[in-house]
């Protein structure tokens, strides 16, 4: 098949992580055999056109002070999306949008006669505007087939389009990716590190990643068990704010942010860390619902506990009591009494690590998703 993707983000030289999902799904579908082709968003700086571990990507270069950045990236998409259908002549349009471009695509997708569908990863979904509602109910109505990333936003999204056309695949995890490169004694001599218990969180720093309620939590969590290390790994917005809760709180010497790591240190954190936590929450009309939650099972592929908030999709990466916890977001009591029991319990934090590490691999990795991602595309084209 030759399949084209269309996303407003996608990883670049300067950003690894950025949209990796996208990235992932279109690497896997390429080494099925398929020709995908992604037309993404692009800095002046970056090539128009890359090839990518088998995929080829087209970058649209928008100086970031344009005014009407978004409808000229629409309109720009549209019409690299003609050009290149008119060269390649695909079969099949997949996108990652859910918004005014969702219409644009479906309006395009049936001008040159191509099966259109959609991913929906939960922004963009939830709204308390009843105008907004009637869009959304707009946009669904373009795509043959809806992608859910989670049981749900699949309940979401049936909100405004017909159930058949909805199927749950879920995120996966990328095994060639996430591979060890130096021993735990080695990694942990390289940031400092002797006997210390390690919590981690990775991912966008966002308010709806809830890393500053972990953050509140810290000192009852020390008070309980003073010999821990929390590594943060990611970067946005938020930054700053959690930057000076950290320093209000006086918890420096517990806390290192970190912007950005390789797949290598990536893979070596989760390998170290004793508890994985990410207070995932919803965020109605900033930011939306947490969709999925990778990073969950990332760190359960390397058997490590993995404490999120019971919002969104994570339902579907955690499976509370046996691969982790699942929590109210909100709670800082609940968040400590679950660390602190991972934290003085190995025997537990092993059983649930262990019991991660085996439906990750029985049943997320990306080898797997893909093919049901396929068998959706052969059921439209």
């Amino acid at each position: 098949m030759l399949i084209c993707i269309l996303s407003p983000i996608y990883p670049t030289h300067y950003n690894l992580h950025l949209g990796i999902f996208v990235h992932e799904q279109a690497k896997y579908l390429a080494k099925k055999g398929h020709d995908v082709y992604v037309i993404t968003l692009g800095n002046p700086e970056d090539k128009y056109q890359e090839i990518k571990e088998g995929v080829k990507v087209y970058r649209i270069k928008i100086k970031n002070f344009f005014f009407f950045k978004n409808l000229f990236f629409a309109l720009s998409m549209i019409r690299n999306l003609i050009l290149l259908n008119k060269k390649y002549n695909f079969d099949i349009i997949h996108s990652h949008f859910i918004g005014p471009s969702t219409a644009l695509i479906g309006l395009t997708s049936k001008l040159i006669k191509k099966p259109f569908i959609i991913t929906a990863h939960g922004i963009g979904l939830l709204s308390d505007s009843r105008f907004k509602k009637i869009l959304t109910k707009f946009y669904l109505s373009f795509p043959s087939k809806i992608i859910c990333v989670s049981n749900h936003v699949a309940e979401i999204a049936s909100k405004y389009t017909n159930k058949n056309k909805i199927t749950v695949i879920n995120n996966g995890v990328d095994s060639e990716k996430l591979k060890l490169t130096k021993n735990n004694h080695d990694f942990k001599k390289k940031f400092g590190l002797k006997n210390e218990k390690i919590l981690l969180s990775v991912g966008n720093l966002v308010e709806r990643k809830g890393i500053d309620i972990i953050i509140s939590s810290l000192p009852a969590i020390i008070k309980n068990y003073s010999n821990i290390k929390y590594f943060i790994i990611g970067d946005g917005p938020e930054r700053e704010n959690l930057h000076r809760s950290v320093k209000e709180l006086g918890l420096e010497k517990y806390v290192v942010f970190i912007d950005y790591v390789s797949d290598d240190d990536l893979a070596n954190f989760y390998n170290i860390c004793d508890v994985f936590i990410l207070m995932s929450r919803t965020i109605k009309e900033k930011e939306g619902v947490e969709g999925f939650g990778i990073v969950y099972i990332e760190a359960s592929y390397f058997g490590k506990p993995v404490i999120g908030g019971r919002s969104g999709g994570t339902a579907d990466a955690i499976v509370d009591g046996v691969t982790g916890y699942r929590i109210d977001p909100t709670s800082t009591k609940e968040l400590v009494n679950k660390v602190v029991l991972l934290l003085k319990n190995e025997r537990l934090r092993k059983k649930l690590g262990q019991e991660g590490m085996k439906r990750v691999k029985t049943k997320l990795l990306w080898s797997h998703n893909i093919e049901k991602l396929i068998k959706v595309y052969k059921s439209i084209i």
